[in-house]
């Protein structure tokens, strides 16, 4: 899937070049790279170039936060849209549609703010671009000028007096975007980020890394405890496996979103889970086969169902057995198995045993109704709505075996058996029937209604021709002008 794609104006507009708005209004202020990722997107979405957000961090050699946080900022310009999928898409916009302009920012106003942040970066120059994204952020994010000094602040005391713009502007707008807007919420992000500056180091220990966290890592971890509710016990042993994986951070994050999905949250469930990883991989692989398909990836198979399936209750062999049984229905893809694994769930069949008596049951069924079907001359197999009317008649309206030989009887000389013999046993059911003498004294005051028509005048009846006639009528039909 595309990671930039256009919006449909866009494709009506039907064009390839940059359009002069763009130049006039936002190439002169827009920071250079994010200047850069606007243009090669755009290139990319109006030629059909096929892209992934993995291209934008090679060609540009970015993380793939920073495009994401670059996509962010031109979307608030109104360059492009960001849709919340997975992965993220970026659909982008004709610029007619933009209603924000970066605009002459007023020095005066901000002479004061301008001369602390110079001072709290005192290894480096701040320039006008720099300067007019800091502006953006308490004019259009409405961020107060102290908090985000106090942001600036605390990168420089992470980073350093020579701190980069790239990485005070992402943390900054990541805390806006966020509603940290005001002094106090800053401050005590500040805070709560410190107060995890020893857990964070036990983390990097775990993963062989001895160096302090990055800002990003410091979201992560955050995310990570509160959001996804892990605690600093089972982060740190996720943090060994990955570790003895040969993996870093970002590895260790995904492992951990891993984990939360498969809803693992302690060291002896993970643990359980990875020991159990190689037998989930050959059952997904045998319930692949079962069902007459290939998966090159079985990860994808073993996280999204073969796991759930498990936690759910069933067994390798109760698996397998559902995995025959579907295929043998015509049910060929992994999502109709798991369709039909939630209904056996909800019957509460999850053994191979219970599975195998219900499709007993099953069979018998359809062998009962395929003989009524037999019975009347319909000579086709027994549908679904076969199996619901038959369902009613035996387990809701209790009709004896006695009573439905009788009303199927009445039903064969009928134009429409099936439905003549629902009829007939909804009657038997309102009424109380239940014996076939009471049966035989209902008066059916529908039933002339499924009568075969017999000697109707509207019908057309069969006529013998002569060879004569036939001759002649040919020849009639010849003198026909087409």
């Amino acid at each position: 899937m595309s990671f930039c794609k256009p919006s449909s104006e866009l494709i009506l507009k039907n064009e390839t070049t940059v359009e002069n708005a763009f130049i006039v209004d936002f190439l002169p202020n827009l920071n250079p790279t994010a200047c850069k990722v606007y243009l090669y997107g755009l290139y990319l979405c109006q030629n059909g170039i096929d892209n992934t957000l993995e291209s934008f961090e090679r060609i540009f050699n970015l993380s793939e936060e920073d495009v994401i946080s670059i996509f962010k900022s031109l979307e608030e310009l109104k360059l492009v849209e960001c849709l919340d999928l997975v992965p993220m898409e970026v659909r982008y916009l004709p610029i007619k549609n933009t209603s924000i302009r970066l605009k002459n920012f007023n020095k005066d106003k901000y002479k004061k703010f301008n001369e602390t942040a110079q001072a709290i970066i005192s290894k480096r120059m701040i320039d006008i671009r720099e300067f007019e994204n800091y502006y953006y952020l308490i004019e259009f994010k409405n961020m107060e000028q102290e908090a985000l000094l106090k942001v600036i602040e605390y990168c420089v005391y992470k980073k350093g007096a020579d701190i980069n713009s790239a990485y005070i502007l992402k943390v900054a707008k990541d805390w806006a975007y966020e509603g940290l807007l005001t002094d106090k919420q800053v401050e005590d992000r500040i805070n709560e980020l410190e107060k995890y500056n020893d857990d964070l180091k036990l983390i990097l220990s775990n993963l062989g890394l001895k160096r302090s966290a990055t800002m990003d890592e410091y979201q992560m971890f955050l995310d990570w405890t509160r959001n996804l509710e892990f605690n600093l016990e089972t982060l740190s042993h996720l943090a060994k496996i990955t570790k003895k994986k040969k993996g870093n951070f970002l590895k260790l994050n995904a492992l951990v979103n891993k984990c939360y999905e498969l809803k693992k949250f302690s060291a002896k469930e993970i643990d359980d889970y990875f020991n159990k990883e190689e037998e989930y991989f050959n059952l997904a692989k045998d319930v692949c086969k079962n069902l007459g398909i290939r998966y090159d990836n079985l990860s994808i198979v073993v996280e999204t169902y073969i796991t759930p399936w498990v936690e759910l209750g069933f067994d390798n062999q109760s698996l397998n057995t559902l995995a025959n049984y579907c295929f043998k229905c015509n049910i060929k893809t992994l999502e109709g198995m798991n369709n039909k694994i939630q209904q056996f769930y909800k019957l509460g069949l999850l053994t191979t045993e219970a599975i195998n008596q219900h499709l007993e049951e099953l069979t018998v069924f359809d062998k009962n109704i395929q003989l009524i079907l037999d019975e009347f001359g319909l000579f086709r197999t027994v549908n679904k709505f076969d199996r619901s009317f038959y369902n009613t008649w035996i387990n809701e309206w209790k009709i004896t075996n006695e009573v439905l030989n009788y009303a199927i009887e009445i039903s064969k000389t009928k134009i429409q058996p099936m439905q003549f013999l629902n009829r007939v046993l909804s009657i038997y059911f309102n009424k109380g029937i239940s014996t076939v003498e009471a049966a035989k004294k209902e008066k059916l005051d529908f039933e002339g209604t499924f009568n075969k028509q017999k000697n109707n005048p509207k019908y057309v009846k069969s006529r013998n021709y002569s060879k004569e006639e036939i001759a002649s009528l040919f020849d009639n039909v010849n003198e026909v002008e087409l």
